[in-house]
């Protein structure tokens, strides 16, 4: 009688971490979090530190073509790598999340990238020239990044059996209300696909979520691109080979086109159809709110 080979373990919410966090700078951040609360470090404080280091940064790029300079402008954007994972950890182990929180840990996220992208092109000799390039590129960078963490939001959320999403709350002043205005419109959102989750049977469901995530394993690794720890480490390249104008390229000839062929593959991922594919159920009424 043959023997039917044991099915792979479907993918879990860890499985599309990138591997510089997964193994390094998150189990890090977990092991600062007992002295960090035992400071009384804040998230807040913690989110401002990461924009500190950020700035420093900043100033070590400007002068890139001394690779020792370089070098420290990368460690110290992985310092903030690691700040970026700590306020959120903070913020959960003390109940002390909050919408501005929210904001701050995202404004921080790209102010680090702001301020290196200006200070590598006002080292270089023609500097107007590269603001506008830099500029182009900050502009592609956001949109990408918006992109990205929409599709990582959704593949946390419904391993975790959530098939809606929450509206963001226009809350602060008017810079915070913009972000969240922004980031609804260009970030996560449900889909029809989600509809079908909720609508389905217990077992069903799990099928359906078990196949969707094998299929949309491989676009979102290959969206690791995308991540900034992955834009860090190119900053850091482009300066070694002598141009940092090779980042921004990359941003606007390379990312870009990544981030659209990763959308084509996660809406095949969606309305998969064929044999072994479960059944979508079918449903009624509006789409979960976004």
């Amino acid at each position: 009688m043959p023997v039917t080979a044991p099915r792979s373990r479907p993918p879990d919410a860890a499985a599309i971490e990138v591997p510089s966090n997964r193994f390094l700078l998150h189990p890090l951040a977990d092991r600062l979090v007992p002295p960090a609360l035992a400071l009384g470090l804040s998230a807040n404080v913690a989110s401002l530190l990461g924009l500190g280091c950020g700035l420093l940064a900043a100033l070590a790029y400007h002068h890139w073509p001394d690779w020792r300079f370089a070098l420290l402008g990368w460690l110290l954007m992985l310092g903030w790598h690691l700040c970026d994972g700590l306020d959120g950890r903070i913020a959960r182990a003390t109940g002390t999340a909050s919408p501005f929180g929210r904001f701050l840990d995202g404004f921080a996220d790209y102010g680090v990238f702001v301020v290196v992208h200006v200070s590598l092109a006002l080292s270089l000799a023609d500097p107007v020239a590269a603001l506008a390039l830099a500029l182009a590129a900050g502009v592609a960078h956001a949109v990408q990044s918006a992109f990205y963490e929409a599709r990582r939001a959704t593949w946390l959320r419904r391993l975790a059996g959530q098939f809606a999403v929450t509206p963001r709350t226009a809350v602060g002043g008017p810079v915070e209300r913009l972000y969240n205005a922004i980031e609804a419109r260009l970030g996560h959102r449900a889909t029809p696909f989600d509809q079908h989750l909720a609508a389905a049977a217990p077992d069903l469901r799990g099928r359906l979520l078990d196949q969707w995530a094998r299929r949309a394993l491989a676009p979102m690794r290959l969206l690791w691109l995308q991540s900034a720890n992955a834009r860090t480490h190119a900053i850091l390249l482009a300066c070694l080979l002598g141009d940092p104008r090779l980042a921004w390229w990359w941003e606007l000839l390379v990312l870009t086109p990544l981030a659209l062929a990763g959308g084509v593959l996660l809406a095949r991922a969606e309305r998969w159809e064929g044999p072994g594919a479960p059944a979508l159920p079918p449903v009624a009424g509006p789409p979960p709110a976004a």
